[in-house]
């Protein structure tokens, strides 16, 4: 198994920006989701399979204000490892993704994050390894 990394590039929109002009601190939670998303579209993992990713842990450095200008949201898969991956006894629980948001055409880290998730299956959510949530999500090469 092996993952790759993910840029989104994102408008703010004015509807994202607060009374001072720059972009909302929870807003700036919704962009590094959609950031998630974007990785698991650009690792072939559809969404609906029979298992859930569900964020568990969120922790944001704020470091500097957000226009309106586009950003860009990068996504890597931080834990498990590449390595760690490749064990094909080892089960693994939670991952573990790196974040940042990204300004000033891609020049400057507004937001970085480190953002926990955990897998459940849908039918009676349970946990369940990133193993069996990769297997329930993957979208086979054409």
């Amino acid at each position: 198994m092996r993952f790759d990394d993910s840029s989104l590039t994102l408008p703010v929109r004015p509807n994202d920006l607060d009374t001072l002009g720059h972009v909302n601190n929870a807003t700036a939670l919704e962009y590094l989701e959609a950031g998630r998303w974007a990785w698991m579209e650009r690792n072939a993992l559809r969404r609906g399979g029979s298992a859930i990713a569900l964020t568990i842990r969120i922790e944001v450095d704020y470091r500097k204000e957000i226009s309106p200008e586009d950003v860009v949201v990068w996504t890597h898969l931080e834990a498990p490892s590449p390595e760690e991956l490749q064990d094909a006894d080892a089960e693994h629980y939670r991952a573990r993704f790196h974040q940042k948001i990204l300004v000033d055409s891609g020049r400057q880290v507004a937001v970085e994050a480190h953002v926990q998730a955990a897998f459940v299956r849908k039918a009676d959510r349970s946990l369940c390894s990133l193993q069996e949530f990769v297997e329930g999500a993957h979208t086979p090469s054409p």
